[in-house]
Formats: structure tokens, sequence, C-alpha cells
């Protein structure tokens, strides 16, 4: 079905007038009812019953004209919305995160960027780093927050924010270190850092956690156990940092010498898109008091 054909055809259904058609149109009045004799042929059906002085459609002119009246409907949405992005200098991004950086970071960043940046809308995919670096190098995803990864993709641009220290943290407060030994410690064990600043803890009290449980996989599993008072844990201050503002966890020790931060990662591609360079400067600029 040609397109040209069938908006001659609802002009002229709409109006119920070749001539008021054809100046809508900006055609003449014969170019009019040619061109919808030619539709006709094509459709193979009459769309007007020309047996009336008056503009009248047949029963299959009257079932086109509703479709077309909802075709060309939506056609009036989309330029609207088209002229409101241009307007708004609206866009869209689809953001990746890793688990340790989603959940803890990604609501207070979104909100803060929501405030700067309405024109932006987004999506979200928080899953496993090598899936959502799947997702980037096939296009699914725009931009990803990942806990540091060494990455040597050419076709990948990773840049590394700030890094905080790592922190252990629990429920209560505790008169002196040898008693944080005697309760457990959740540990990460297949996290490098966690394992060094575990040891740079013991080290620096000449103390030794007498039992250490070992988490593998999400981090609010971690932080419910110490919600529970299941133990304590080690963590970058990031992952945490909500839950110490509040009250609810309390800092026991600073790790200083162990800092983690996470890293943004586009693909070159899409590093000049105007909504790309505005989240990669919010997120640069964003900064988790500790």
């Amino acid at each position: 079905m040609d397109l040209h054909y069938l908006k001659i055809f609802y002009e002229v259904a709409k109006e119920k007038s070749f001539t008021k058609a054809a100046s809508k149109l900006y055609i003449n009045q014969s170019a009019v009812s040619i061109q919808v004799k030619k539709f006709e042929e094509l459709l193979n059906a009459r769309l007007f019953d020309r047996s009336s002085k008056k503009i009248k459609l047949t029963y299959t002119g009257e079932a086109l004209f509703k479709m077309a009246e909802e075709i060309f409907e939506k056609v009036k949405r989309a330029e609207k919305e088209i002229s409101r992005i241009i307007d708004l200098d609206r866009a869209k991004i689809s953001i990746g995160a890793s688990p340790v950086i989603g959940e803890p970071v990604l609501p207070c960043l979104m909100k803060e960027f929501n405030k700067v940046h309405e024109e932006i809308e987004y999506d979200i995919n928080v899953s496993n780093k090598q899936w959502l670096l799947k997702l980037l190098k096939e296009g699914e995803l725009d931009i990803l927050l990942l806990d540091e990864e060494h990455i040597t993709d050419p076709n990948l641009e990773v840049i590394t924010l700030d890094k905080v220290p790592y922190v252990l943290v629990g429920r209560r407060e505790y008169r002196n270190i040898e008693n944080v030994a005697k309760d457990p410690l959740i540990s990460r064990k297949h996290i490098p850092n966690n394992n060094e600043a575990i040891a740079i803890v013991e080290e620096r009290h000449k103390i030794n956690f007498e039992t250490k449980i070992s988490v593998l996989g999400n981090l609010e599993v971690i932080k419910g156990m110490v919600r529970e008072g299941i133990g304590n844990v080690i963590l970058p201050y990031y992952a945490v940092h909500k839950e110490i503002e509040s009250g609810e966890f309390k800092v026991i020790e600073e790790i200083e010498e162990i800092k983690d931060g996470y890293q943004i990662v586009i693909t070159k591609d899409k590093k000049n898109l105007i909504q790309i360079i505005k989240f990669v400067n919010f997120v640069q600029n964003y900064k988790i008091q500790y």
C-alpha cells in the first residue's frame, strides 16, 4: 500500500471534499481525483460512492478510513515526540553495572543524575561483568559501571574513578580490636583486595580472626548477614556508605592501605555521543564522601 495514496484518500475522506483536500495537500483538485482513482485500482476496491453528490465512503472506504486515521495519528505523535526530543535535547542511555557497584552506588548516583539531566532517559541492567561486557560489545548497552577489571580490548575505553579505602564494619561498636577478632568475619576469599585488607588488620593488631565465613555472591546477602549480627565484614567504603551514613553499620577500622574504585567502560564509537559525555562527566564528578 502506497502511503502517498493513503494520505490523499485520508484527507478527502476526512474533509468530505476533494477541493478542501487538494487545498490542504497543496495540489490541484484534478490531481487528487486522479490519484484517488489510481489508489482504488491498486486496491481493486471502490472507496467512494460516486452515485451521491456528497462525498460518501463505501463500506471498504469506511474500514480503510478508520485504519488510516490510526496510522496518521501515530505519525502525528511520532512527529511531536521527535520535536520534543530535539527541543529538550532528550536522549536515552542503557547502563550496565556489576552487582557490587549497582546495588550500593547506582540508586543514589542515578537519583542525583536525574536532577541534573532530566532530558536523559535510561535503562539499567545489573548483572555479572562478563555478560555485561558481551552486551556492551554487541551494542545492547551503552555504558558500564564495573568494580575494577583488567580490560585490554582496543575497542573499549576504560575510565578509572577515584578510589576509596576498605573498611571493617559491623552492626555494633567494640571497646577494643581483640573483641572484634572473637566474632566471625564474613570473607569474600576470591577478592584479592579483600584478602589483603584482612591480612593488614591482623598484622597491624597482632590478632587472628577466629572464625571466617566465606561468602561467594550477592553483596546484599553479605550485608544482610551483618544486619542479622552473624558477623562483621571488610568491604570497599562505596559498598557500605549508605549503611554507615544512616548509622546502621559502625566503622570499626579503616584500611587506608587498600583502596578500591570502579570503572566506566564504553565503546570508542559511542564516546562522543552527547548523552554519554554528560553521563561520564557526571559520574567522574560524583564523590562518595568518607
